[in-house]
């Protein structure tokens, strides 16, 4: 297993969990259904730590929401489309970096705040 903190039984009972959930489930939730110890911020952890054990060795397709929390699907087009959605925001998000680095370097400190579209004249 990747996470030495994980256990095979630990993973079974969450997919367990989620299998039997009829709507989505949170992170605090599934840590209190799963009777994990410590801080709120630690058990959210320790979840996140077991879907991603989930779906990389397990192969399962365990959806996470802003909204509503992690379910288990069965239908391939939803993941697919959970997963494309995922990568076009982390593209958006490196090109943002990227685009905030940039400001940083600049020499006078606000060549890129207003665009190149923006020009000062008379007429």
């Amino acid at each position: 297993m990747s996470n030495p903190n994980i256990t095979t039984e630990e993973a079974a009972r969450c997919l367990r969990l989620l299998k039997a959930a009829d709507k989505p489930m949170t992170a605090a939730l599934i840590a209190a259904r799963l009777y994990l110890s410590g801080s709120r911020e630690t058990q959210r952890r320790h979840v996140r730590a077991l879907i991603k054990h989930l779906r990389d060795e397990c192969g399962t397709h365990i959806i996470a929401t802003l909204w509503g929390g992690y379910f288990l699907t069965d239908d391939l087009q939803l993941w697919r489309d959970y997963n494309e959605g995922r990568s076009i925001t982390a593209k958006r998000i490196f090109a943002e970096v990227h685009k905030r680095k940039r400001m940083l370097q600049d020499r006078t400190g606000q060549g890129f705040l207003f665009g190149q579209r923006m020009s000062v004249g008379l007429g």
